[in-house]
């Protein structure tokens, strides 16, 4: 791995830290804070009106958002640096990267709402078919893109079988989310789709079992385990 492509995912990292807390109040407690306001308080639109932040509050967003970038800064240099070897090169890593970032903050949303926000999974998805797209065009080789495509139908109709079939608790979201990782998933190959499919409920395992002995409601966050499962089998398939 050459230093440039390092020093692209540190800043990268670094960039989407600093963001992250600040798309995490927007996704959560921004229209939870309004729908908690008043008719009176609320504008015609149903946001909330414009209110001063308090000195301290505003200090804590400073700290939190330089954290979140030094962390994503590592960790996207160490997922370069595990993925340096990894067949598809730049865009691979590219791909991956929207993945972990993208990946945080959805995770982040869900365990506080049971949520996972449809703006934020677009983007990543438009992100991620821009660079397999422009990868094809360039390389004139299809096969990785159509591979995504596919591998994101058959992940994306998986989990869709299981909300409408099963009965399952999970939601529309993680289908979405379900196919955005397939995609990723499917630029690493078809050993990745099945090892970063299977993952999410091995890992989801411990935490079924304790809300079962300790008699807590069954509804789990399943969204960071189908991250964490994805960036998983990513990391081992390469």
């Amino acid at each position: 791995m050459n230093s440039t492509v390092l020093g692209l995912a540190l800043s990268g990292g670094a960039l989407a830290g600093l963001v992250l807390p600040h798309a995490y109040i927007w996704l959560v407690a921004k229209p939870q804070a309004s729908a908690d306001l008043p008719p009176s308080r609320a504008g015609v639109s149903g946001t909330s009106a414009p209110r001063c932040v308090p000195v301290r509050s505003a200090l804590m967003l400073v700290a939190v958002s330089e954290l979140c970038g030094i962390g994503l800064a590592v960790a996207s240099a160490g997922l370069a640096w595990l993925l340096r070897d990894a067949p598809g090169g730049l865009p691979l890593l590219a791909v991956w990267l929207v993945v972990m970032h993208t990946g945080v903050l959805l995770a982040a949303v869900d365990v506080a709402v049971r949520r996972l926000p449809t703006p934020a999974i677009s983007a990543a998805a438009i992100a991620v078919g821009v660079v397999l797209a422009s990868q094809a065009a360039t390389t004139r080789q299809a096969h990785t893109l159509i591979t995504a495509v596919l591998a994101a139908a058959a992940l994306g109709g998986l989990y869709l079988t299981l909300v409408i079939v099963a009965g399952s608790a999970m939601g529309l979201g993680d289908v979405r989310l379900a196919a955005l990782l397939g995609a990723a998933l499917g630029a690493a190959g078809w050993p990745a789709v099945f090892l970063g499919g299977l993952l999410p409920f091995l890992l989801a395992v411990p935490e079924a079992l304790a809300r079962l002995a300790l008699r807590r409601a069954h509804t789990i966050a399943f969204g960071p385990y189908l991250v964490g499962g994805a960036l998983i089998a990513a990391m081992v398939s390469s």
